[in-house]
């Protein structure tokens, strides 16, 4: 059953009442549609198209691994020019790695993506005539399974054997080994036995193998710094934990680089900073 209203404008009675109280007619009502787009949960987005980020919104974990809003994530680049043999496609990764701290020096870490899907298959926009969305596959970041040391991988090996530990990667085993939720994940250490953030006993021994190992040269900008001026070179823990003397959390910085790192700043003020940019960097 139905019915329509009346069309109360013509009713003479309600206009002479309107009228006598000096109420004027209310403006046309149109319906205002405003739609606000619904976000997915972040690990909802994470292991479908993937999150656009910036650098700083990404964490690098104590093992080198990447994190964003407490899980573990691959990185990789969305835009491509073109799609050609996997060996030739851009690679994701899965720690902090050589290649991603060369491009957040360079100030090109916004080119990136975070995601945690483990099919090995990524959303990337092709950029020819237009713009063309579509998944494809791409190969993990050698230097990242360096970081990590995945299953013995050394960037020393023979490129066959690298090949091969690439080629036989997996996604699921990675994230059996490394969580996705980092919430879930029992700590190591409880607050009682966790250990102070400080440099070992032998750290001086540490240090300057370390800097021999590697030929007494700056990682960064490649500076060789032997004999007096080897001062100006620092051994650098890359994830902040100066306990954890493992050779991949070890890199070598002069002190002009190593001023450059997050939260490094204060190094700006040393003398012996200083003395370092007037005698390599005028």
């Amino acid at each position: 059953m139905s019915f329509q209203l009346p069309n109360f404008l013509n009713w003479s009675l309600l206009n002479a009442l309107r009228q006598e109280m000096g109420a004027p007619l209310a403006a046309s009502f149109v319906p205002d549609h405003k739609f606000r787009d619904i976000e997915l949960p972040v690990l909802e987005r994470l292991q479908n198209n993937g999150v656009d980020v910036q650098f700083d919104e990404v964490e690098v974990l104590s093992d080198g691994t990447l994190a964003y809003k407490g899980y573990r994530v691959l990185l990789y680049i969305r835009d491509i020019m073109s799609i050609g043999h996997q060996e030739s496609m851009p690679r994701y990764h899965l720690a902090y790695c050589r290649t991603l701290d060369k491009m957040r020096r360079n100030a090109r870490f916004d080119r990136y993506v975070v995601a945690n899907g483990d099919s090995g298959r990524f959303q990337v926009n092709v950029i020819e005539n237009d713009v063309k969305t579509q998944h494809v596959r791409l190969n993990v970041c050698q230097n990242c399974l360096d970081e990590i040391h995945w299953n013995g991988f050394d960037m020393k090996m023979p490129r066959d054997g690298r090949l091969t530990l690439v080629s036989k990667f997996s996604l699921p085993d990675f994230f059996k080994k490394y969580p996705r939720d980092l919430m879930a994940v029992k700590p190591v250490h409880s607050s009682d036995t966790a250990p102070l953030n400080v440099y070992s006993q032998d750290w001086n021994e540490i240090s300057e193998r370390t800097k021999r190992q590697r030929g007494y040269r700056c990682a960064a900008c490649n500076t060789m710094l032997r004999q007096t001026d080897s001062k100006f070179l620092h051994v650098h823990h890359r994830n902040g934990q100066k306990y954890d003397n493992r050779d991949s959390n070890l890199e070598v910085l002069c002190i002009g680089c190593h001023a450059e790192e997050p939260m490094h700043g204060h190094m700006r003020a040393l003398r012996e900073y200083q003395e370092y940019v007037e005698r390599y960097r005028r």
